[in-house]
């Protein structure tokens, strides 16, 4: 879950605007001398158990359930910094304009939740630009665990009529 949500920030940053690669270490990111720059970080991964059961079919149109064995919630920062303010402002409504409901990760739907975002000046940020926002943003997936139904054919009816008992086929 972790790497596809990082490179679906990744994708939506270059989307909106971002020209180079986006950082994903906040060591490079400090390291920078770019004044243009967008960068996705990592901040912290919560578990919590879970009981929740899915029934689905799969291409064979085969009937499997899925149960949640953890929520999880995935947070990642994502930087957006340019020399002008204005344009930080527009990459940054681009970004969130372009930014999905959720995503697809193994076939389990995985909702986005865009949480803060704060706006820091040249003279408060280790970036070279001019203003730069750090936005938050959420992944609330899941570790699933697939089984199947029991065969019919694995089961034994037995029928009760009127006090007998028979067994099915009798």
């Amino acid at each position: 879950m972790f790497t596809e949500c990082r490179e679906h920030l990744i994708e939506k940053l270059k989307e909106a605007g971002i020209r180079s690669r986006p950082y994903t270490s906040m060591k490079k990111l400090r390291a920078s001398q770019e004044a243009h720059v967008g960068a996705v970080l990592f901040e912290e991964e919560t578990f919590d158990r879970s009981g929740a059961k899915t029934i689905y079919r799969d291409q064979t149109g085969a009937q499997h359930k899925r149960r949640k064995v953890f929520s999880r919630e995935t947070t990642f920062s994502v930087i957006i910094g340019d020399p002008d303010p204005k344009r930080t402002e527009e990459i940054f409504e681009a970004f969130l304009g372009a930014l999905d409901k959720g995503i697809y990760i193994d076939g389990n739907y995985t909702p986005i939740e865009v949480s803060e975002a704060e706006w820091v000046d040249e003279d408060d940020s280790i970036l070279k630009s001019k203003v730069a926002v750090n936005v938050k943003i959420k992944f609330m997936g899941g570790v699933y665990k697939d089984t199947d139904f029991a065969k019919l054919t694995e089961i034994e009816v037995e029928s009760v009529i009127m006090g007998k008992e028979t067994q099915h086929g009798e």
